[in-house]
């Protein structure tokens, strides 16, 4: 089976028509996501990940590279019908109503009516819009709007699922009632490629994260990987004398006070010297345990070092 997503050395750059100075938005990226997978996809503001979603759905071409898209190029009628997009943006015909525009989509999507009048009152419920069919969209909340995307995403019940902050707007209720779509989602074994700046919540349910920054791959992978690859391990003491707390914080390493004793976190290189200098500084070891690093931490951390590598 083909990836569901795939990008080799695809590079994007915009040109001014004035000036004719050119912008890289992507340079040489690189990356898979397999059938099946949830794929968290990261980025600051400006990093690229707009440029990348929309090559990835046919709206801009590469200028070199090559992508496929369930095993066919991004254009392609054959990928876009096994497709369902939420953009980060987008506006609905305010004088319709939910069923309305969801009818109208399944005729784009080629339903039969049959399969749509089933489809649609199933979906209007999922999105938490029960009760409203005879409301027009342009009385509809942000959070309204964002679930009827959801909704028409879902509507040809696609084999990939695109999703630009599908949760912008949302309050927490709204934000567990999507996380929930998307778990659903997963066990049935569908493709989400999803960008999100909620990093906490990604990592419940991410397979795979990609992390891009200034047009450029900075790290990519399972996402248990790239959590154990981050973490620290915690070296739990009853004290901590003074001349042992410098020669941490010089190496730095975090200290966290607190019942039952100090937390100090150390990177497993460092914790065989760390434990044999606290004993022969007289301090008790009560633990020592691993501790994985966050989605966030990860992100701000590789995202930062990017930085001031330029």
């Amino acid at each position: 089976m083909p990836p569901a997503i795939e990008f080799r050395g695809v590079t994007k750059r915009y040109r001014s028509r004035f000036s004719g100075q050119g912008v890289t938005a992507l340079a040489d990226v690189s990356f898979e996501v397999a059938a099946g997978e949830v794929c968290g996809f990261l980025g600051p503001n400006g990093a690229g990940k707009t440029t990348c979603i929309n090559t990835l759905m046919g709206f801009l071409f590469a200028d070199s590279g090559e992508v496929a898209v369930l095993g066919y190029p991004p254009a392609d009628v054959r990928a876009k019908r096994q497709i369902g997009f939420v953009p980060e943006n987008f506006a609905f015909h305010p004088f319709l109503t939910a069923p309305k525009l969801l009818h109208f989509h399944a005729i784009l999507a080629g339903l039969d009516s049959t399969t749509a009048a089933a489809r649609i009152p199933e979906l209007i419920a999922k999105a938490q819009l029960y009760g409203h069919e005879d409301l027009r969209i342009g009385r509809y909340s942000r959070g309204m709007v964002q679930r009827l995307g959801i909704a028409q995403a879902l509507l040809a019940d696609p084999q990939l699922l695109v999703l630009d902050e599908p949760t912008s707007g949302l309050d927490p209720a709204g934000r567990k009632d999507v996380r929930e779509i998307l778990l659903a989602l997963k066990s049935a074994g569908k493709t989400v490629f999803l960008s999100t700046h909620i990093l906490a919540e990604l990592e419940q349910f991410a397979d795979r994260v990609i992390i891009v920054d200034h047009g450029k791959l900075v790290r990519e992978g399972p996402l248990s990987e790239l959590l154990d690859r981050g973490g620290r391990v915690a070296i739990l003491v009853d004290h901590l004398p003074e001349e042992m707390e410098q020669f941490l914080s010089e190496r730095g390493a975090p200290i966290e006070r607190g019942a039952p004793g100090v937390r100090i976190l150390v990177d497993p290189a460092m914790k065989r010297e760390a434990v044999e200098k606290l004993w022969a500084a007289g301090c008790d070891v009560i633990g020592m345990y691993p501790v994985k690093t966050s989605l966030e931490d990860l992100f701000l951390k590789l995202v930062g070092d990017a930085e001031k590598a330029r």
